[in-house]
């Protein structure tokens, strides 16, 4: 259920020891320091990276009720930092989460959790008997409201007080933490680094102090966009009155969910924002929102989704073999029951945690608002989302105009991928009406992260190509792109290209304003700095996060000395991770090689071949499922004798 909910739309120690640390953090005097004078930006003097994030990169942490209660902070409440900080960095929170609430063990407390999930389970078992869709909306929408309570919002749009989002003002160098037999431990920056993995590209441009210019900008994605609007603007002007390598300006990276906050900041903060930034290096952003969402919004299915859902979609997003139980369980219900089922629990998760969340509302394309619009029922909700879309409707314009007072846009894309098509977690997003027509990376159509740039499917080419510029597999054209010479395309990435190190070197070479066009790129070949406007896709998760880590910890603990052929391989990666542009088979390949060396030298066990029973069990799994959708085709058992 946890995997599900996530697709339809990611050390207790003293007080004393982590009071010095805050202090110090808070009463140190903000001077420039002698390694700050030499700037790394081009302009010759520094500012400060804001990153923005986007859906499922900013955490929330849950505290017990005892922390909101009147007395149980001398200054303000749990929502002040000085409050929040310190009890996230002894880990005092009972659940943190990166997008949807995972704590029930409140909700199951309730009496109506439990009477609607008993409600529910009957109304299946009666579906299943009646062929006819009986369970009752009181008790879905009863079960959606009690199990993420703590992600909706109330009337005034404000969160549950034992929620916090944190927010630091400060540089990455300062994030709080504790110190644990002698090491420095922090739980914000480890969240930080987790969801961008930025240290060695931002090293190689910044140099050693390198987290003295980047900072982060947190929300919560289940908010009111005029509240992450208003908090970015004082975010902006409380660091750059405070940071101590004498910043003037900003440059601002929003990636994903992030832009649609940048946008609306620009929209209504256009003043502040001429006088404060310097750059907006836009990364996978939304800046055009995404079609899936209004899909989802609207129940708007493929019309292939019954095939799909027969066929073994299932089991890809639960796994072999289950998956495919749940698939053959499935049929017992007839498919219009089915269909009905579906319908409504989408329906209530709509209502009950997007419609009434402005910054999820501000994920539905400007061109589909109006539609969206007539499903809203909260007049403060409407009165959000028309001026994000009055703003949105003149958006090329809008950017223009803030070009033209020295603002610069540069774009970081993906492509080449329809809806679902490899991510298990994304899967279900090819039941969606717009998948099997749109050019997007998985979760956000090309229009939107290259505002402007038209396509067709992946996998086919414009049949007319007279005056078009396309790219290197003919499906984007980028002469539509608004700012084509500042754009930049990784093929068949995946929307996640937090290990894609090439985008993320380049967005910071962007945000230093090293380079600024994609002609700079051919200029600058020669120095390293070669980013081709067309580019394949990359994922090192594995290797950074794991491969090369656990190798220098064997070998440290064992003292163990690779061998020539091995540095070979040791060296040809990291050849590799430096070249920037990118080769994903050959890039894939040599990662397999390195784990493979790995195994060799003890690292890790070699992979065990599933057991014959395992296996035979899968099989007739597998072929059970194809079987009885060759028999019984996209319908349940009983469809058949009506």
């Amino acid at each position: 259920m946890k995997r599900f909910i996530a697709i339809l739309l990611t050390l207790a120690m003293p007080f004393t020891f982590v009071i010095p640390t805050f202090a110090a953090a808070k009463e140190e005097e903000k001077t420039v320091s002698d390694t700050s004078l030499d700037s790394a930006f081009v302009e010759g003097e520094n500012s400060l990276i804001v990153f923005v994030t986007g859906i499922g990169q900013s955490f929330s942490y849950l505290f017990d009720e005892s922390y909101t209660k009147e007395g149980a902070f001398e200054n303000g409440t749990l929502q002040d930092y000085e409050n929040y900080a310190p009890l996230i960095a002894q880990g005092k929170h009972i659940a943190r989460w990166n997008l949807f609430n995972n704590y029930f063990k409140e909700s199951f407390s309730k009496l109506s959790t439990i009477g609607a999930i008993v409600g529910a389970v009957g109304g299946l078992l009666g579906t299943l008997c009646l062929r006819e869709n009986v369970v009752s909306d009181k008790c879905v929408y009863t079960l959606i409201e009690n199990l993420f309570c703590f992600n909706t919002l109330d009337e005034n749009g404000k969160g549950n007080e034992r929620v916090v989002t944190p927010r630091y003002t400060i540089p990455l160098s300062e994030y709080p933490g504790i110190t644990i037999d002698g090491k420095f431990e922090s739980e914000a920056k480890n969240r930080f680094y987790g969801s961008i993995p930025c240290a060695d590209v931002a090293k190689a441009a910044l140099g050693e102090n390198y987290e003295d210019y980047i900072y982060c900008y947190n929300y919560n994605a289940f908010s009111y966009t005029s509240n992450n609007v208003d908090g970015l603007n004082k975010f902006i002007k409380t660091i750059l009155a405070e940071n101590k390598v004498g910043a003037k300006k900003v440059v601002l990276v929003p990636m994903s969910m992030g832009a649609s906050v940048v946008s609306a900041y620009l929209a209504k903060y256009e003043a502040e924002a001429i006088k404060d930034v310097r750059r907006v290096v836009s990364i996978v952003g939304c800046w055009e929102g995404s079609e899936v969402v209004y899909d989802l919004v609207t129940l708007s299915y493929a019309e292939n989704s019954a095939d799909l859902l027969y066929n073994g979609i299932i089991a890809e997003m639960i796994g072999e073999p289950w998956g495919y139980l749940v698939n053959f369980v499935l049929r017992f219900f007839s498919k219009d029951a089915l269909r009905d089922f579906i319908d409504q629990a989408l329906g209530a998760f709509v209502d009950v945690l997007f419609l009434d969340t402005p910054s999820l509302v501000a994920l539905v394309p400007t061109e589909k608002y109006q539609e969206v619009r007539s499903y809203i029922s909260n007049e403060k909700v409407l009165a959000e989302t028309d001026f994000y879309y009055s703003a949105q409707s003149t958006l090329k314009e809008r950017l223009a105009k803030l070009e033209k007072e020295g603002i610069t846009f540069s774009f970081i894309s993906a492509y080449g991928l329809p809806y679902g098509a490899e991510t298990g977690d994304y899967k279900a997003f090819g039941f969606m009406n717009s998948a099997a027509a749109t050019n997007s990376d998985e979760i956000i159509n090309i229009s939107s992260t290259a505002p402007g740039t038209t396509a067709v499917t992946p996998g086919t080419t414009f049949k007319d190509t007279q005056g078009r510029e396309l790219s290197p597999d003919g499906s984007l054209d980028i002469s539509t792109t608004y700012y084509k010479d500042s754009s930049w395309f990784f093929y068949k990435q995946k929307h996640e290209l937090e290990y894609n190190n090439t985008a993320l070197s380049l967005a910071l070479n962007l945000a230093l304003g090293t380079i600024k066009t994609v002609d700079d790129c051919d200029n600058l070949q020669e120095d390293g700095y070669y980013y081709p406007q067309f580019n394949e896709s990359r994922n090192l998760k594995s290797l950074t996060r794991s491969y090369i880590p656990d190798l220098e910890n064997y070998m440290e603990k064992t003292g163990y000395t690779l061998t020539a052929d091995q540095q070979t391989v040791y060296n040809e990666v990291i050849a590799m991770t430096k070249n920037t542009v990118n080769d994903r088979d050959a890039d894939d390949a040599l990662i397999e090689k390195f784990r493979q060396m790995l195994v060799e030298i003890g690292v890790y066990e070699a992979e065990k071949e599933p057991g014959r029973l395992s296996k035979l069990f899968n099989d007739v799994m597998s072929g059970g499922n194809d079987l009885i959708y060759k028999v019984f085709g996209a319908k349940g058992f009983f469809d058949s004798l009506l």
